[in-house]
């Protein structure tokens, strides 16, 4: 289709200002990361290539087999890379971590599950 490519980037440039403008009313910074390669990089071990992802919905590492919903694991990527770019020096001290609801990730992609209270 003739103009898919620019309106799927015009679709994303306007979500990110919808949920830039959002997050401004209640004090919540916001910040673009290169979605780059996100999709097939393992989020556990780091592995990355497109065989990591047998179908549009999953994903499973051909390294060492991690297996999740491909947006989720996606999304732990871009997490990785917005704490990685808080990083303030070579030794690792960082200023950032980012909390999802199933836990946190910090600087050294280690990733803390939330505990479930039945």
């Amino acid at each position: 289709m003739p103009g898919a490519k620019a309106f799927h980037a015009w679709a994303f440039r306007r979500l990110y200002e919808y949920v830039e403008y959002k997050a401004t009313e209640f004090g919540i910074p916001t910040k673009q990361v290169d979605p780059a390669y996100t999709s097939q990089r393992c989020s556990k071990c780091g592995h990355t290539e497109c065989g990591n992802r047998p179908k549009q919905e999953r994903f499973c590492c051909r390294k060492c087999g991690y297996e999740v919903h491909a947006d989720y694991n996606a999304a732990k990527n871009i997490g990785i890379k917005h704490v990685h770019a808080g990083q303030k020096s070579s030794r690792g001290r960082v200023n950032r971590q980012l909390a999802l609801k199933s836990g946190t990730l910090n600087v050294s992609d280690g990733f803390t599950s939330a505990e479930v209270s039945a």
